[in-house]
């Protein structure tokens, strides 16, 4: 399995893109990032994406789908049918919402007709195959709307987990356990980050707690160290293994 990260900055900062990681060059896990662009830089192309998950609905974990949906559906030719979607509750309204708004009815039509594509709701306990991965969700608890992390596992059985967006909670804690990697964010450094966020010594108790999980910390509002974990910048490109194989 290999994970890249399309954009590693929190919201409104700048020491990175907003959210974005690619695995395998085929599954994005949110979208703020320019993906059709960096994409390019990381060997792939958006339609090489068979799966897009959304963590939650703020802007900076999904405003570039659009984007996505939008090139794929003036490819030539199409290929409708063959991307999933999958999000909380409420994500095919969301991105039907998105393209209306930011596009026009002409585009939703264009991608409606030309993508098509299927959309998968999740929530806390969904434990699905979706596009050759098992894909685990748990909610979390963030500032606004239904908010997920997700542990994505591959044939081989290397597993990478995905914070989002979240402050400590228990559907936080369970999306560690079992991965070989967790991408987690780490939004303060010197103290408690408001709007439902993780900050560095929160990081540290999950890193102590989960001795057998690499964690790679993303989300930045700015790039410092923390001992034992990797940082993430942006087209940051790693190897993931199974260490049960």
């Amino acid at each position: 399995m290999r994970l890249t990260v399309l954009g590693s900055g929190s919201a409104f900062s700048t020491c990175g893109c907003n959210a974005g990681y690619l695995v395998d060059g085929r599954v994005l896990v949110d979208c703020g990032a320019p993906v059709p662009a960096l994409v390019r830089r990381a060997a792939t192309s958006v339609h090489a994406l068979t799966l897009i998950l959304l963590t939650h609905f703020h802007a900076d974990h999904s405003f570039t789908l659009p984007t996505i949906l939008g090139a794929r559906a003036f490819a030539d030719p199409p290929a409708p049918g063959t991307l999933v979607i999958g999000g909380p509750v409420g994500t095919r309204e969301y991105v039907n919402r998105l393209l209306s708004v930011g596009y026009g009815s002409h585009i939703r039509h264009e991608v409606d007709t030309k993508v098509a594509p299927t959309y998968v709701v999740l929530q806390d306990g969904s434990d699905v195959e979706i596009a050759g991965y098992r894909v685990q969700s748990h909610a979390v608890v963030h500032s606004t709307g239904p908010s997920l992390a997700y542990r994505l596992t591959d044939a081989d059985r290397a597993s990478v987990g995905f914070s989002g967006d979240s402050e400590m909670c228990a559907g936080l804690r369970r999306s560690i356990a079992g991965c070989d990697l967790y991408v987690c964010e780490c939004t303060g450094w010197d103290g408690p980050s408001p709007g439902g966020h993780l900050w560095r010594d929160e990081v540290a108790s999950l890193m102590a707690a989960n001795p057998e999980t690499r964690f790679l910390l993303s989300h930045l509002s700015e790039r410092r160290h923390l001992p034992g974990a990797l940082v993430a910048h942006d087209l940051l490109s790693l190897e993931i293994a199974s260490a049960t194989r």
